[in-house]
């Protein structure tokens, strides 16, 4: 099969990249996938050309893909969003312009492209430098980590068509969309296919085109029907502080309007409370704290201490790694707020 891709960038490595995609596809090769490694060791992921086959169709009919999409890969052909979108675009027959990744995928486009996947922080330097560009595009799809509240704001503005995907490699990319612009869906919904249960209140993926085994994730969920849910956090993140339950990645978004630097919430030892709240920050010096009881926190959720980390560490997604940055601060100072 003859793929309808394009290289924006003459890059050798990425040109060789793509190749190896599609002999495997023309030869129904086996496909070795490695996940983000953003909660532990990346682990190598094992598929077939009809389980991407399946999941590059329901994709297409989510998003309304065909023929005549005009797509833009600027993700790393490592990841699983970048093979994905060139499966969809050999499914669906539509034409992919090729990219390295960088933060200003947009900056140089010259072409007209109407569909692009992009990580948060892509999508925010679009946002601040590229507006026109941005606002050239039909449709956007936006996955490999959380959108702020102040990037979903800045998306309803500019009234973009966003959609935010929760997926992982397990599942071949995602398989639930919630559109958050122009304007915002609270839930996640199913790919066609797809349903969803819960365990210890995680979700658990019924994905039988896929495996034949459910996938029982560690993502704590607001289940609201078979089909519809509200993520929450991480379960492995989860603080118990005196018996109150803390969801690192709730008590983030109450505050990151509040604290003017990259920081994620996670906890420390404590005689009297077992764990109590910390925050790690990424840069040189503290922030100014805001007041914390004003903003309604109860007192096992306002944070208790904080550490410095020049640099966070991340994933080819721009994800923060978290246990990795944590085991840099396992000798760390962490001073009082």
């Amino acid at each position: 099969m003859q793929a309808k891709w394009f290289f924006i960038d003459s890059d050798a490595e990425l040109q060789a990249a793509a190749a190896r995609f599609l002999e495997s596809w023309n030869t129904n090769a086996p496909f070795q996938i490695k996940s983000s490694g953003t909660t532990g060791q990346p682990q190598l992921q094992h598929f077939n050309k009809a389980q991407l086959s399946y999941s590059a169709q329901a994709s297409i009919e989510a998003l309304g893909l065909n023929e005549k999409t005009q797509a833009l890969l600027c993700l790393p052909l490592s990841s699983v969003g970048g093979l994905m979108l060139l499966a969809r675009s050999i499914v669906g027959n539509f034409e992919v312009q090729l990219q390295l990744p960088s933060a200003r995928p947009l900056q140089n486009l010259r072409q007209k492209i109407d569909f692009v996947a992009m990580v948060p922080t892509q999508l925010q330097q679009s946002l601040q430098h590229d507006l026109h560009q941005l606002k050239g595009i039909a449709q956007i799809l936006v996955g490999g980590g959380q959108m702020s509240s102040d990037l979903v704001a800045a998306c309803q503005r500019a009234q973009l068509e966003v959609w935010h995907s929760y997926g992982m490699t397990e599942t071949l990319s995602h398989v639930a969309l919630r559109k958050v612009s122009p304007v915002e869906e609270p839930f996640f919904h199913a790919l066609p296919g797809i349903h969803f249960s819960s365990e210890n209140g995680c979700l658990v993926i019924h994905y039988p085109q896929l495996q034949e085994q459910t996938i029982v994730t560690k993502d704590l969920v607001a289940l609201q029907s078979a089909s519809a849910f509200t993520w929450l956090g991480r379960a492995d993140n989860a603080i118990n502080s005196g018996g109150f339950k803390i969801i690192p990645e709730i008590l983030e978004r109450q505050l990151e309007m509040h604290i003017a630097a990259p920081f994620f919430i996670t906890s420390l030892p404590d005689d009297k409370w077992g764990q109590i709240v910390a925050i790690a920050i990424e840069g040189q010096q503290a922030p100014v704290f805001p007041d914390f009881q004003q903003l309604g926190l109860k007192t096992a959720e306002i944070p208790k201490k904080y550490a410095l980390v020049s640099t966070f560490e991340r994933t080819a997604t721009q994800k923060i790694k978290r246990q990795e940055v944590l085991k840099s601060l396992a000798n760390a100072d962490w001073r009082s707020i």
